[in-house]
């Protein structure tokens, strides 16, 4: 660097430095010496004076002038990625929006330009501004605004069964705005979409989506109206087009191709209403059936439980009688008065009959429980026998009765002996309460 600045202030020339201890370029002899000399060394040294500060004149500019460009392209070099950067986001930040945002801004656009344009008078004398008609949040027709997709669009013309109006806008041309004000805000135009129940659907041709819709319809100008209509089941058509010039537009000619199509229109609705019919007739008549089904299951299911349940009483009453005449067969006999007896008068629920039996002391009290269940159910007078030697298998028998002596009122437990109970032995009077 040193030396750099050595050649700008000497002119590009390395200066001459002597040697410590060398000897001067003069000659060592002054007698040699003449004035002559003298004169052309002074004259040298300006000339290289005079040359050395004009050639740093010039060079000190273009070095501030270098090192100006150096730092401009530094900066450069520094921005240059982060601007690419900010630009790549920018872009897939547009890429990405849904389709309600780039309808929402396609009609802030068309309304802002629509308040800029002058409007001429429409045919029908009658003109809309475009935000009475077309805003999202309160337009006249924002109703029959479809704020999805392309693809949604065609879904809900054959789910719906209705006419559909595509306007792709080129905000590129001069003349852009003709269709907005004079087509699209006419009154004959709000008229017929009221009329037929339209659905309405913008794109702008600089989309990605505009530009696709409009190679698959093969627009060839712009701007561009068609009309979309089921002509078929799951066959969606173009009907009918106007493409560049407004002029050209004619009310009458799109009235005729809607009416037109809307009698093939109102023949899909009444096929689909038919078909449509015949299915929810076919889903009662399934729906009748299957409740009959489900009705005469449930029946056959009630009557399969009735049965088992009439089978299980009926074998539980034999079991039970079995048992009763197994228990009266074991019944010890009344015993004669002796020390060891007990007499217990027995007051029966329902009719109130007393009755009077001694027991042997030594019994359970369930001698007595057999007994009054006997006396019940008529068979200690009865000529039945039981045959067999044991009481029926699996078979455990409940009293559907208890016994209490009234004072104190005691519960009797049939696996107690009689002489252990207080109030009954050597006598006592109990009572009968049949259990709920």
């Amino acid at each position: 660097m040193m030396d750099l600045i050595r050649r700008i202030l000497h002119g590009g020339e390395v200066p001459f430095t002597p040697i410590p201890g060398s000897f001067p370029e003069e000659q060592l002899s002054g007698d040699n010496g003449n004035d002559e000399q003298t004169s052309q060394i002074n004259e040298r040294e300006r000339f290289i004076s005079r040359k050395r500060f004009f050639s740093l004149l010039l060079q000190v500019p273009f070095v501030f002038l270098y090192h100006f460009i150096s730092l401009i392209i530094l900066i450069l070099s520094i921005l240059s990625p982060l601007c690419a950067i900010n630009g790549y986001y920018r872009k897939k930040q547009t890429r990405f929006l849904d389709p309600k945002s780039r309808l929402n801004n396609l009609l802030e656009s068309l309304n802002n330009e629509s308040q800029r344009t002058v409007v001429t008078e429409s045919n029908d004398g009658m003109a809309y501004s475009f935000g009475s008609l077309y805003n999202l949040e309160n337009g006249s027709l924002s109703q029959d605004i479809v704020q999805g997709s392309y693809t949604e669009l065609l879904a809900a013309c054959s789910e719906q069964c209705k006419f559909a109006i595509i306007y792709l806008h080129d905000p590129l041309l001069d003349n852009c705005m003709d269709y907005v004000n004079n087509i699209l805000c006419s009154g004959k135009f709000t008229t017929m979409v009221r009329k037929y129940q339209i659905m309405l659907w913008f794109s702008d041709v600089t989309s990605s989506e505009g530009l696709q819709v409009a190679n698959a319809l093969k627009v060839r100008q712009f701007p561009f109206l068609g009309v979309l209509c089921l002509k078929a089941e799951q066959r969606i058509e173009v009907i009918g087009r106007m493409e560049g010039d407004a002029r050209r537009y004619d009310p009458d000619h799109l009235e005729n191709i809607l009416s037109k199509g809307y009698s093939r229109l109102i023949q899909i609705r009444q096929q689909r209403q038919n078909i449509a019919l015949q299915r929810i007739i076919r889903e009662q008549q399934d729906s009748r059936f299957e409740q009959s089904l489900r009705a005469d299951q449930q029946r056959q299911r009630e009557q399969e439980a009735q049965r088992t349940r009439e089978a299980e009483e009926q074998r539980r009453e034999r079991q039970t009688r079995q048992w009763l005449l197994w228990r009266k067969s074991r019944l010890h006999p009344e015993p004669p008065n002796s020390a060891d007896t007990c007499r217990v008068a027995i007051r029966i629920e329902g009719d109130g009959t007393r009755l009077i039996r001694k027991f042997d002391a030594s019994l359970p009290v369930e001698e007595i429980y057999a007994y009054v269940e006997l006396y019940t159910e008529g068979l200690l007078d009865s000529p039945e026998t039981f045959t067999g030697n044991e009481p029926p298998s699996g078979y455990n028998h409940n009293f559907k009765f208890v016994l209490i002596t009234p004072v104190p009122r005691t519960e009797l437990d049939p696996a107690a002996t009689i002489r252990d109970v207080p109030g009954l032995y050597p006598s006592g009077n109990i009572v009968m309460e049949t259990l709920d």
